[in-house]
């Protein structure tokens, strides 16, 4: 699952459940220990209640008798029963309206407590089928409160005789008295008591006998919980129609929140099969996992979806939507149904989303050699999703900006972002879903495998996009940076809670797990790994699998093909450690090259915090390649690569076709085509040859490598491995890129730099040097966009963008100009679409409130969500305060910005030299709702941490820092990024220090 790139409430590991046992409940209506006693002579008198509740959930209306907030306190049990008694008599839906009424008060910041790790649910049984009824009860008038209603009968079969069954649960209202256990045959236990542990978000049933190994059993109960906005289990979403609101239910499993949904055993091994049934009203659709099987219509006028019984399968899984949304279809060549889904409206902007995905899916099939295991294939896009998308089995959904695109609207960025979204999740179709880790800390075998595989797939439909060059800037140079911090973790990573779970959906499962996936597709050669996916694949399908399974099945490839690599010992390096080596290279004599590693971390004195102890010693197996400047070969097989072992502290390269050490003029490179994830430095002498190379003729050196001379210079420089004089000359030769690939590697580090000097004097040289290597190819290129290519389209997208950011006056004028014209005629844009995101900033940045304004009402007009997506991020380019403190404010307020939306806008602000310091002002005062509203939302929460953060360069930031997080300290999911952010300025602190008199004395070297 992408997040935003794919970019993806606090996860409260209490139920929020207000469960009838009258036990106390965080997050429910809950009581003072003083007020037990009361409690439990009410507890008749609520299971009554329920028996009501119940009564009323058939005839479609249920209510919740809880409060919403976890710190309000009903002052009177009694009111609270009665309320919820006459709410439901008087045929209402929703929350007891007692709550409305209880007060609350503000708290000061808890202190955390210890977070359990004992989470897994015991294995003594194991699930076989699950029957789920579910109906999702949402009225389209003025209630705001909405409910489903849930059945779960679950077949079981006893693995170790046990005297408890033990599920997990989370915000659901068991009707106790529907509770009901059955053994298949032999002598019936009932359940003797009811306990919930609200901390591991387990229900456990005691019962009266032991359960005999190897028989069946089952359990069956019936609940109701609240149907909220919050993007998690199964949730609320809505859209306008006709400017009416129309509401649909949509769900969000991963990780672990297929429990709020229904009582199971929630864990990515524990696979089952599924009958579902979904139950709606006769002007809306379901859609599950499997095809329809058939329809009742119930007495109460509501329709049953009933639904074919899935394969083997585990929970995050699953997935249901009720809607009324339309479809365009195809059927593949082996005859699987693949439908496109979305709001009648958008329903024209599937097509493109539908035939590619029809093209992967089939690609895939050839290449791993197994067919698509389930008979048809569904694609949604839904008005509110907290990732990109989530891969469930034959339901994809989709947030709109990853799925929908409009030719005329969309850009070609748009387009390549659809592409690669729907490549990914189809390819989890196989990764995660046909084959699962068997648990969270393996996140890395489905997020790392559909990273790197939906490069594979958007290149078989588009080969002109040169996808796996693409690669080294989307994924392997952008993850370095994160990976190159004390507080990065190995791929691998023990997790238990599911904050620790959450925090691992990060650039290291999914950048450096494809990064390390392509590193080993390369030493293993294209034939063996393909054949070595597919014996792993077919040897777990349906089943669960641990890492060393495919190191197995790909040594024994490696073998049958007569290649003697060991893979684990090999991998085991790259998974189980963090961090990465750097290459040092140089010549011995003129016929031989010494290489040896070292670990690179961007402050090598920061404190390692040994939560993760390498036991390799921070030594990895390195497949090295490298060429030269009398060689030149860039196109080198798994036949170049020589092994430089962990147990090695240096190696000799032989070879005759080095450059004699009189050569001035010749040069190394290390790790072509940087397949290897791992940064290379030489000595000054090789570092000057390359860049003479470049300024006399960069060409010679392929595009790819290219890039990784400029990333790795820098980021040897901040390490201090290399100084900053050498990295920034590599920079000078850049008026003569044109190539994409070293373009985003020169504006990345370019806007590094500039973040880190756009407070002190010397900005202004920067920034003339900047224009000076901008405005040739600016002027080449020009903002006509029109018959170009997709990657013309692309450079010139991100040129322009860079000549509006660095005030050239004809980029800022053309593009006031198209802004000017649109708003006079806003029916017809003129603006290219691959140009959009430069124009509206630009406009404005330099215009007033008008712009701004009229900027926003096209927000809320526009039908394509991409326009919506680059509206949303251009309208913090404003340089006036008020507008974007008011902008702050509306991003959190779901009336004026979509949920899903809200952090990415907070995000987009913080971006602005203006909006950084608003941006971050904005987030300590609304913690407490951002971590309750976005703490469970992966990417989200985490990355807005990191870009609020990272112009940090000053010790009084660093104290600002530390100083909120020492006073909030359950900062949640969130942990590990605000450790990231300390680390990051230390660095970006040091870096200052030692390198402004550097960049002083090069600039005036230039005559800046």
């Amino acid at each position: 699952m992408p997040g935003e790139r794919m970019e993806f409430s606090d996860m409260k590991y209490s139920s929020e459940t207000n469960l009838t046992n009258g036990q106390k409940n965080k997050q429910g209506c809950y009581v003072s220990t003083p007020m037990g006693f009361l409690m439990l002579l009410l507890a008749l008198a609520i299971a009554v209640g329920v028996g009501i509740i119940v009564h009323f959930a058939g005839n479609g209306r249920s209510v919740v008798c809880q409060c919403g907030s976890a710190d309000v306190v009903p002052s009177d049990p009694q009111k609270l029963m009665a309320a919820c008694k006459k709410q439901v008599m008087d045929g209402e839906t929703g929350v007891c309206a007692v709550c409305k009424d209880v007060t609350t008060s503000p708290t000061a910041e808890p202190t955390t407590p210890p977070k359990v790790t004992d989470v897994r649910i015991p294995t003594d049984l194991e699930p076989i089928l699950y029957t789920i009824e579910l109906q999702p009860n949402m009225y389209e008038g003025d209630v705001k409160q909405f409910t489903f209603d849930g059945y779960v009968r679950i077949k079981m079969k006893c693995v170790r005789p046990t005297k408890q069954v033990t599920l997990q649960i989370k915000a659901l209202n068991l009707t106790e008295s529907t509770l009901k256990f059955e053994a298949i045959s032999g002598q019936e236990p009932v359940i003797s008591k009811t306990e919930y542990d609200h901390e591991r978000e387990f229900v456990i049933f005691h019962l009266s006998e032991m359960l005999v190994k190897d028989r069946m059993y089952s359990i069956e109960m019936r609940y109701v919980a609240r149907l909220k906005n919050q993007l998690q289990g199964l949730y609320l979403s809505e859209y306008k129609r006709n400017n009416q609101t129309v509401y649909l239910a949509a769900t969000q499993l991963q990780p672990t929140d297929a429990r709020a949904v229904f009582p199971c055993f929630d864990e990515p091994a524990i696979k089952a099969k599924f009958d579902v049934t979904l139950v709606r009203k006769p002007e809306k659709i379901s859609l599950s996992n499997m095809p329809i099987l058939r329809n009742e219509t119930r007495s109460n006028g509501f329709v049953a979806d009933i639904f074919e019984t899935s394969p083997k399968m585990s929970t995050y899984l699953l997935a249901f939507i009720v809607c009324d949304f339309e479809y365009k279809e195809q059927v593949t060549k082996r005859g699987v149904m693949y439908k496109a889904w979305s709001t009648p409206a958008a329903v024209e902007q599937t097509s493109y989303a539908l035939d590619v995905g029809v093209k992967i899916l089939t690609y895939y099939e050839d290449y791993f050699n197994i067919s698509f295991p389930l008979p048809k294939q569904d694609m949604i896009a839904i008005p509110d999703f907290s990732a990109g998308a989530m891969e469930n089995w034959g339901l994809i959904i989709y947030r709109e900006t990853a799925m929908l695109y409009s030719p005329r609207v969309s850009s070609e960025g748009n387009k390549q972002r659809v592409a690669v979204v729907v490549s990914h999740e189809l390819a989890h179709q196989w990764f995660g879903d046909l084959v699962t880790p068997s648990w969270w800390d393996d996140l890395w075998l489905n997020e790392g495998f559909a990273s790197f595989v939906e490069y594979m797939g958007v290149n078989h439909v588009h080969p002109e996009w040169k996808m796996f060059e693409q690669f080294v800037v989307e994924d392997l140079q952008s993850v370095f940076n994160f990976d190159a911090l004390v507080t990065s973790h190995p791929v691998y990573v023990p997790v238990n809670h599911p904050d620790e779970i959450n925090e691992i959906f990060d650039r290291i499962s999914y950048a450096k797990g494809a990064s390390i996936i392509r590193m080993m597709r390369f030493f293993l050669g294209e034939d063996t790994f393909r054949k070595g996916i597919t014996k792993y694949l077919k040897r777990k399908e349906y089943d669960a699998a641990f890492h060393d399974d495919l190191w197995q099945a790909l040594t024994e490839q490696a073998t049958e093909d007569g290649k003697s690599i060991n893979v684990k010992d090999v991998m085991d390096t790259w998974t189980l450690q963090m961090n990465y080596p750097t290459i040092r290279v140089t010549r011995a004599n003129a016929n031989t090259l010494k290489i040896s590693q070292s670990r690179f971390l961007k402050d090598p004195t920061a404190t390692d915090p040994g939560k993760f102890i390498s036991t390799f010693g921070y030594k990895w197996d390195v497949p090295f390649t490298y060429t030269t400047s009398s060689i030149k070969n860039f196109n080198q097989t798994d036949a170049d690569v020589t092994w430089l072992k962990k147990t090695q502290t240096n190696r000799m390269v032989q070879s005759a076709n080095l450059p004699a050490m009189g050569d001035t003029n010749g040069w190394i490179i290390g790790n072509v085509m940087q397949y290897g994830f791992y940064r290379v430095n030489y000595d000054d002498q090789n570092w000057k040859a390359l860049i003479r190379q470049l300024k006399t003729n960069h060409a010679v050196i392929h595009p790819i490598n290219r890039a990784q001379i400029i990333n790795d210079a820098f980021n040897l420089a901040t390490s201090g491995d290399l100084s900053l004089e050498i990295a920034l000359k590599t920079l000078e030769y850049t008026d003569k890129e044109k190539d994409y690939v070293p373009r985003v590697a020169f504006n990345r580090e370019v806007d590094q730099l500039a973040l880190m000097l756009r407070k002190t004097p010397m900005y202004g040289a920067f920034e003339a040097f900047i224009k000076d290597k901008i405005m040739g190819i600016f002027n080449e290129v020009t903002m006509n966009n029109t018959g170009a290519t997709h990657l013309e389209s692309y450079i010139r997208s991100i040129v322009a963008s860079m000549a509006c950011d660095y005030g050239v006056t004809q980029c800022i004028d053309e593009s006031k100009r198209l802004f000017r014209q649109w708003m006079q005629n806003p029916n017809h844009n003129p603006i290219n679409p691959g140009l959009k995101s430069t124009v509206y900033c630009a406009a404005i940045e330099h215009g007033g409130v008008a712009e701004w304004d009229f900027a926003f009402d096209q927000y809320n007009k526009a039908h394509v969500a991409a326009e919506k997506s680059r509206l949303l991020s251009s309208l913090s380019c404003s340089t006036e305060t008020w507008i974007i403190s008011r902008y702050l404010e509306w991003a959190l307020t779901p009336s004026k910005i979509r949920k899903q939306d809200g952090l990415s806008v907070v995000g987009y602000i913080s971006n602005k030299p203006i909006g950084q310091a608003l941006a971050w002002d904005f987030f300590r005062n609304r913690w407490d709702d951002i971590r309750r509203d976005y703490g469970g939302s992966f990417f989200a929460f985490t990355s807005l941490v990191g870009r609020l953060t990272k112009t940090f360069n000053t010790d009084f930031q660093l104290s600002e820092l530390q100083h909120f997080m020492d006073t909030h300290p359950n900062q949640g999911s969130g942990t590990r990024a605000f450790q990231q952010a300390v680390e990051k300025t230390r660095v970006n602190i040091k870096w200052m220090k030692q390198n402004s008199n550097v960049i002083k004395t090069w600039l005036s070297s230039l005559g800046l």
